[in-house]
């Protein structure tokens, strides 16, 4: 017997552009267990994409039926970032659900758009991320774990290169650039921002809606997390 009845596994993007049927945007495939294959839709926005995966599983849990949600970002960092996090900001919870409830706070998408208009797809990823290695570092000269902004940014408090490694945070945590699940999957770290393969601007952009959508009134009741915590689902 499956495990579960319905698969959405979304392509996610951290980028700032209104972007879709292209490389570097958003791509969603969904399907049931018994579909020959997984039809798929590529939204222009983050908002968009949430959306439609809001809807999708909607739909499902009302017919009683078991989803698996699976987003190509990383849903934590590296051992010790959540400790010196709650060391900088007096906050405390479980580890994993400190750093998601930070970033849900802290992260701001869309903005700039108009009443009544399409969602801009523009977010303070980068600005979040200096705020956090402010906290962290005990100097702009030492700054980090998070590195490499755009082009056209400048951030006092993130650097373009990787800090050394592992980082020490100003609170003493020694934090590493990969966890197990980077190193098996031979992926790269969650504390780079922008650049060819980084994977950290979608992370920060990603976690805030996960946590958002995991904890709405109508999917709450019926969600959990699958393999350890890696992968949302929602049961009847």
């Amino acid at each position: 017997m499956p495990l579960f009845d319905t698969y959405i596994m979304t392509d996610w993007s951290g980028g700032s552009r209104r972007r879709k049927n292209r490389r570097d945007a958003i791509w969603i495939a969904y399907g049931g267990i018994e579909d020959v294959s997984p039809q798929t839709e590529s939204p222009p926005s983050r908002s968009e994409a949430v959306q439609l995966i809001r809807s999708l599983l909607l739909e499902r849990i009302t017919v009683r039926s078991q989803v698996l949600v699976c987003f190509d970002f990383a849903y934590g960092y590296p051992v010790d970032f959540a400790a010196a996090l709650e060391a900088a900001t007096g906050k405390s919870d479980l580890p994993w659900r400190l750093v998601w409830r930070y970033l849900s706070e802290t992260v701001k998408d869309d903005e700039a758009t108009l009443p009544s208009r399409k969602p801009t797809n523009r977010s303070n990823r980068f600005e979040v991320a200096n705020l956090i290695n402010s906290s962290l570092s005990s100097s702009r000269e030492a700054a980090g774990p998070f590195w490499c902004s755009a082009a056209e940014a400048a951030y006092l408090h993130i650097p373009q290169r990787q800090p050394d490694q592992p980082f020490v945070s100003a609170q003493g945590y020694l934090i590493k650039p990969l966890r197990l699940t980077d190193k098996r999957a031979k992926s790269g770290t969650p504390f780079r921002l922008f650049g060819t393969a980084s994977v950290g601007g979608q992370s920060i952009t990603g976690i805030p809606r996960l946590y958002k959508l995991r904890n709405e009134p109508e999917l709450a009741p019926r969600s959990s997390q699958y393999n350890g915590g890696q992968h949302p689902c929602w049961r009847p």
